[in-house]
């Protein structure tokens, strides 16, 4: 679902069912408007969940008064199934030093 647009969405679901079960443009509709109500908002909510497990986790590190480096070491240790992926940008932020005094 990460890179599913509503056009992949409605493709793939024709690419399932295959020549003998085609879709009618009512359905296609339907497929389309259910993506808007379901899915658009879904990954809306996952983006934020995302962004507050980041805010959690980095506020966990810091009241543990961890350093840049033992967070890095905590990362590269991490088990294969951590809840969230290490940020993109960077384990620590740039304001570490004002959180960490």
């Amino acid at each position: 679902m990460a890179e599913l647009d509503s056009d992949t969405w409605v493709s793939e679901v024709k690419r399932i069912r295959g020549k003998k079960l085609p879709l009618t443009s009512a359905s296609v509709q339907g497929l389309r408007e259910e993506y808007t109500r379901a899915i658009a908002p879904a990954r809306a909510l996952a983006t934020e969940t995302l962004k507050l497990e980041r805010t959690l986790s980095d506020l966990v590190n810091q009241a543990y008064g961890l350093t840049p480096a033992e967070i890095d070491m905590m990362w590269k240790t991490a088990p294969p199934r951590m809840p969230i992926p290490p940020s993109p940008f960077g384990l620590v932020t740039d304001d570490w030093p004002k959180h960490n005094s």
